[in-house]
């Protein structure tokens, strides 16, 4: 007899195998498809294909980037470097006992919806094996959206005699050869800043940046604590131009401001996902990296840009992100999820489409405006299988398309026109939105003694662990562990002291009226 399971998942990466856990956990039936031969995605390094960096490092805090009922070790970093990251995943991967249900090797090819059931079709990536058939109840597909690579084009660069590459092929300068070589690096994100560093510093190569609308790069470190550990929800409660107004002042005080460095950002600080790096600012200071605006038009080695100006070229990387890709979906589906040519997703809350419904989630396409992916992924894998188990329901159809159009609007109107903040959200807002409808947002009321810590401090990871389906006995002790700013918590006092202040005044002035 033919098994039918209750979740096939997509992927093996950090949101496939967060998926398949708490799948587990609800002894639901699950088998996950990796079309590689490892788990955790591109933590685990490769000299070639997807994967980072040699020289990779997280930009968020080990304190948000985590599983939220298995927290790093204490001797882990506070940015673990890629080495460190994979040997976590696997370890989470083995002590929930995931591994088991994990066939690597198998590429999906087709996903199609029979009646009641799914059925999933994969081919073998390793010579062996046959075509394989999948049938489930429900399917996460968790391949991510960093899946293809978006090329630019230039005129004239077919007239270029070097190497252009994009930043998914890049590793490091001596496995790219491109030591002490004049480099040209496209764009202004996280890869091309860490390309951009890596080539000054460790391959002493002339390093030009081409940027079309600028950046805010921001430290790892602001007064002694990471960075992200400065988001919080009393932060949010603010104004969002105060504490953009804040923001900007304080990197502007710390590094100057980014037009100092040729940087030139054409948006706010928070209408963007802001640059993470301690190394970019140096290399400019210290004139190993030039920038330069766009990329007007390539003759030979001469690269000319927007402002009038040239340089000579003998390798260009080019890190202009990746387009969601989702080839084994049929065309229909394909057109309902998402719109052609763009990363625009139709998914109510960045998770399930309205026509399709909760048999099929889309786990991790979203893109964390601060902290990191992993704690959307889980609480995004926790919703999707309370859903699986009818402990919870989807709104109606129409409110959830409602809910996506008025979504876009807010997205649009707070975030700079760009393809990759389409998807843009803040894990803390979207967290305790999501973790809501299933009973897992932290309560002030009922954590009083976390309080403080939940509303002036990031949390970490493991505060949607304090309670609803789930709950893990550590959480507690494990939110009291995460740092808590002192500039914030400072900042809280003050401004609850004006507050005070300020009732005290009105109540005396209304006193003697009376």
């Amino acid at each position: 007899m033919e098994k039918i399971y209750d979740v096939v998942v997509i992927g093996a990466g950090i949101s496939g195998i967060t998926t398949a856990k708490n799948a587990m956990d609800s002894a639901l039936s699950v088998v996950v498809l990796e079309q590689s031969d490892h788990v955790g995605g591109l933590w685990q390094y490769q000299d070639k294909g997807y994967g980072v960096m040699e020289f990779t490092h997280i930009n968020v805090s080990k304190y948000n980037y985590s599983f939220s009922d298995f927290p790093f070790s204490d001797e882990v970093p506070e940015f673990p470097h890629h080495t460190d990251m994979a040997r976590y995943v696997n370890s989470y991967t083995d002590a929930n006992g995931i591994r088991k249900h994990i066939i690597c090797h198998r590429r999906v090819v087709s996903l199609r919806r029979t009646a009641d059931l799914w059925t999933t079709t994969a081919e073998p990536t390793n010579q062996s094996g046959e075509t394989e058939v999948y049938k489930s109840r429900f399917v996460a597909i968790a391949t991510g959206h960093h899946v293809k690579p978006r090329w630019p084009q230039f005129d004239g660069q077919e007239t270029f005699p070097g190497k252009i590459i994009h930043s998914v092929d890049y590793k490091s300068a001596e496995k790219n050869d491109i030591k002490r070589k004049r480099l040209l690096v496209v764009g202004i994100g996280n890869s091309a800043v860490d390309v951009a560093s890596d080539a000054a510093l460790s391959a002493r190569c002339d390093v030009t940046v081409s940027t079309r609308s600028g950046a805010w790069v921001l430290p790892n470190y602001l007064f002694g604590k990471p960075i992200d550990l400065y988001a919080c929800r009393f932060g949010f409660w603010l104004p969002r131009r105060a504490v953009n107004v804040l923001l900007e002042t304080v990197i502007g005080l710390i590094s100057g401001h980014p037009r100092t460095w040729g940087l030139n950002p054409k948006m706010k600080l928070l209408q963007t996902q802001p640059t993470v790096s301690n190394s970019l600012i140096h290399c400019i200071q210290r004139g190993y990296v030039k920038v330069k605006p766009n990329v007007l038009r390539i003759d030979g080695s001469e690269v000319f840009f927007t402002d009038g100006s040239s340089t000579q070229v003998d390798d260009i990387v080019v890190c202009t992100g990746y387009s969601i890709d989702l080839p084994f979906l049929s065309d229909q589906e394909r057109r309902e999820v998402v719109d052609e040519g763009t990363n625009v997703l139709q998914l109510y809350k960045n998770v399930f489409n309205p026509e399709i419904g909760h048999s099929l989630a889309f786990i991790g396409f979203i893109q964390p405006s601060s902290g990191g992916i992993l704690t959307c992924s889980e609480t995004q894998a926790r919703w999707f299988v309370e859903l699986c188990k009818g402990n919870v329901r989807l709104p109606l159809k129409d409110i959830m398309k409602c809910a996506i159009r008025e979504e876009r609007a807010q997205t649009e109107n707070w975030y700079y026109r760009s393809a990759r903040h389409t998807i843009q959200r803040d894990p803390i807002v979207y967290n305790d939105e999501v973790a809501s409808f299933f009973g897992a947002r932290p309560s002030y009321w009922r954590h009083p003694k976390l309080a403080w810590r939940l509303l002036i401090g990031s949390g970490g990871s493991a505060q949607w662990r304090l309670q609803g389906p789930g709950k893990w006995d550590k959480a507690r002790e494990t939110v009291q562990k995460v740092p808590v700013t002192g500039f914030m918590a400072n900042s809280f006092f003050a401004i609850f002291l004006v507050f005070v202040v300020i009732i005290v005044l009105l109540y005396k002035l209304v006193w003697s009226c009376c």
